[in-house]
């Protein structure tokens, strides 16, 4: 058994609780190892590429602010994605309430290019058209999918993060996959 390790060998649990104790190199790779999964996340989300890496500053600076909250009884990567989900949801709010004081349309800017984003997330051809048409799902059920395949969360992990029970979570993800599969379907008849 090795004690002791580069960063990039140990756990995120293991570096968390280093950077509680206050380890800034510790932070600073779990910024790393999580950055570009941020951007991932909140892109579809925002529609815009800068929305997103905006808020995954703020998320980072966040999660700078309160790693003494964390509790190494849970995986690192539930409390922060619970912490990024309700950041997104608080600069979603804020989107709505300003686009309804402009009387502009550009509350439903996310859903309209949720597509292209995913799509320029992922790197496999067959992947990137799935995280396209999953793009098209409810906010919800589209959460529920990243966290599930593409964070490699478990049901009870998604549950925490999305304040859900774990029955909740089963449904979203059995909606998401039937939507998937219609979805795929449609594509199939219009291209023929």
């Amino acid at each position: 058994m090795v004690l002791s390790g580069t960063a990039e060998s140990k756990t995120d649990e293991t570096l968390a609780c280093e950077a509680r104790s206050g380890s800034r190199r510790s932070f600073e790779e779990l910024a790393v190892r999580y950055r570009r999964r941020l951007l991932a996340y909140f892109q579809p989300r925002l529609g815009s590429e800068q929305e997103a890496e905006d808020l995954v500053q703020e998320t980072l600076l966040k999660l700078y602010r309160n790693i003494g909250s964390y509790d190494p009884a849970y995986h690192f990567s539930t409390w922060l994605y619970t912490s990024a989900g309700r950041l997104a949801i608080s600069q979603y709010r804020k989107r709505t309430v300003a686009a309804a004081g402009l009387k502009s349309i550009a509350a439903e800017e996310p859903a309209a290019s949720r597509e292209d984003a995913v799509e320029d997330a992922s790197s496999s051809r067959s992947r990137s058209r799935l995280w396209a048409l999953a793009g098209g799902l409810h906010p919800s059920q589209f959460r529920a999918l990243w966290l599930r395949y593409a964070e490699e969360m478990s049901v009870d992990d998604i549950a925490r993060s999305m304040g859900k029970t774990r029955l909740a979570v089963r449904l979203l993800l059995h909606r998401a996959r039937v939507g998937l599969m219609k979805r795929e379907g449609e594509k199939r008849c219009s291209v023929r």
